[in-house]
Order: structure tokens, then sequence, then C-alpha cells
């Protein structure tokens, strides 16, 4: 069997030579232990510029709407929010299909999917006055995307 991790005195976390790694890699930097919180090793810390990238990725999309048939609010995410809304009023979705038509009333951008998930998470459990305070509040880009 191949020794696959050179355990000399110099440097113990290089990899043998022979070894092929053809996976991702995530590279981990030596952080002195007051930032790691006494753990030695953690990811890179986020390069300065790379808020300018995040203009070239999808955002996702929380959005809400609400049903013409008896005013119910379905709240939820989709990096498409206008091609979500047809499928909703195309009955493609089988929790809304009962109560179309539906009407797009709120949306809120995130960069990450995660961010996106947990305010959609938040907005389920709103009431149906909180949920009505959000549409009319600053956080509604709504206006924004359709002028």
């Amino acid at each position: 069997m191949k020794k696959l991790f050179n355990a000399s005195k110099q440097n113990p976390y290089l990899c043998h030579p022979q070894f092929n790694w053809n996976g991702s890699v995530v590279q981990l930097v030596r952080m002195p232990p007051c930032h790691g919180g006494g753990r030695g090793f953690e990811s890179r810390p986020v390069r300065k510029g790379s808020e300018k990238l995040r203009a070239f990725f999808m955002p996702y999309y929380v959005y809400i709407i609400q049903s013409g048939k008896d005013a119910s609010y379905y709240k939820g995410y989709s990096e498409h929010p206008f091609l979500r809304l047809q499928q909703h009023n195309n009955k493609e979705s089988h929790y809304t299909s009962d109560k179309v038509p539906w009407h797009l009333i709120f949306i809120q951008s995130f960069f990450t999917k995660r961010e996106a998930l947990i305010r959609e998470r938040v907005l389920k459990k709103y009431s149906h006055n909180q949920i009505e305070k959000l549409i009319v509040s600053n956080l509604n880009e709504l206006k924004n995307l359709i002028g």
C-alpha cells in the first residue's frame, strides 16, 4: 500500500507526489488560532472584489402570490418568478391548482439560494396582517421590476 501523505518534519501537510486527485479541491490556509476559535485550518477568506462578481449570477427570488378566488396567499422561491407564476396559473402546481387565478404581489431578491430559502421559511409563518404590511413596504421589489 502506498503512503498517501509525506509525514516529514518539514511539512506534514504535503501530499505525496504520486497521489492523483481528480475531484473538487477546497483550498485551506493556516489561520492564527485567534481567527478560527482555536481550529487550525479555515476556508480562505473572501477576497475583496468578489461582491462585484455577484452581479453576474442569477439571483434567487422569494415571492408571494394571491389567489383571485379566495384572496389567500402562497409563498415560494424561484429563480424565475414570472415563469413560476405562469406555472401556478396553468395548474402545474398541485397545491395551488384549485385557487387560480394567482396574482404576483411581492418579490424580494437574494444572492444565494440559502438566503432565499431562509426568508421563505420566515414568510410562511407570517400572519395575514404581516403579509399586507410587507406588500406595501420598501422590501417589495415588484415595483422596480415591472416599472
